[in-house]
């Protein structure tokens, strides 16, 4: 309901907008899905009718039972937040922008709970938004060209879509503050450091391939069990959780495979 709500705010907030191009892509074939954010003619910078459909693609999600999804950005660049012209037309009000705040916070949490991995392939530059997006995505890897810009403090404003508080969990409160009033891009190295970047490679999608083939390995339901009890706000739905595979045929399969190598 919290989906459908912020998709609905996005959707008002798009009415009487002029079409700029962009769309989300979403292909969910196989265990690995693909999320594509598509606007190359203004760096993948997101229109708000693409945030609308990007909550569209985070409730299919919802709907889907696969194990990791690769979320990229088309071409060079991985996405340079929101679109310029659409935040001039129509965020740059008040109200309207705390209403796209809470909408797109509310999507991409929903996104980050959801069980499954996420991999963000920073392809290129993530600018704003963009670095947001990066940080709801459970592992991030960078290719040669990629950095995260959190750059809202030198456009005189702060992260709008959870990005702040998901980068504290991700490098730690005292690192978060850096990165954010710095306004500095953090590149490959610095990221691998600081522990935003799970993986560096020349070319992101290479580095993806290789960090998913592991949970690959692994029984799909144990592997969106396990990424249900991360994401839980409760404790006690971990027990819940595991009691939901126990004894399933996952396990059944490995407990008789155990009992023969013995």
């Amino acid at each position: 309901m919290v989906l459908e709500e912020a998709r609905e705010t996005l959707r008002s907030l798009g009415r009487g907008l002029p079409d700029r191009g962009g769309r989300i892509v979403l292909h969910t074939d196989g265990p690995v899905a693909r999320l594509v954010i598509a606007n190359p003619s203004a760096r993948n910078a997101m229109t708000v009718a693409m945030m609308a459909s990007l909550a569209d693609a985070v409730l299919e999600l919802s709907r889907w039972d696969g194990a990791v999804v690769h979320v990229v950005g088309e071409g060079s660049v991985f996405c340079a937040g929101g679109h310029l012209d659409d935040v001039r037309d129509a965020l740059i009000d008040g109200d309207n922008g705390l209403g796209m705040a809470h909408a797109m916070t509310a999507v991409l949490d929903e996104f980050r709970g959801l069980p499954f991995v996420s991999v963000a392939l920073v392809n290129g530059p993530a600018l704003g938004g963009g670095a947001e997006l990066a940080t709801a995505c459970d592992l991030r890897v960078c290719g040669a060209g990629g950095y995260l810009h959190f750059v809202h403090g030198a456009l005189g404003v702060a992260p709008g879509w959870g990005g702040a508080q998901r980068l504290r969990d991700i490098v730690g409160r005292t690192a978060a503050v850096r990165v954010l009033t710095s306004a500095a891009k953090i590149g490959p190295d610095e990221g691998r450091a600081i522990g935003l970047f799970d993986a560096v490679a020349e070319e992101a999608s290479a580095a993806a391939l290789v960090l998913s083939a592991p949970i690959l390995a692994l029984p799909i339901a144990a592997v969106r069990a396990m990424k249900q009890q991360v994401a839980a706000k409760e404790r006690s739905m971990e027990a819940l959780v595991f009691a939901s595979v126990w004894g399933g045929p996952d396990h059944r399969t490995a407990l008789a495979k155990g009992r023969r190598a013995r």
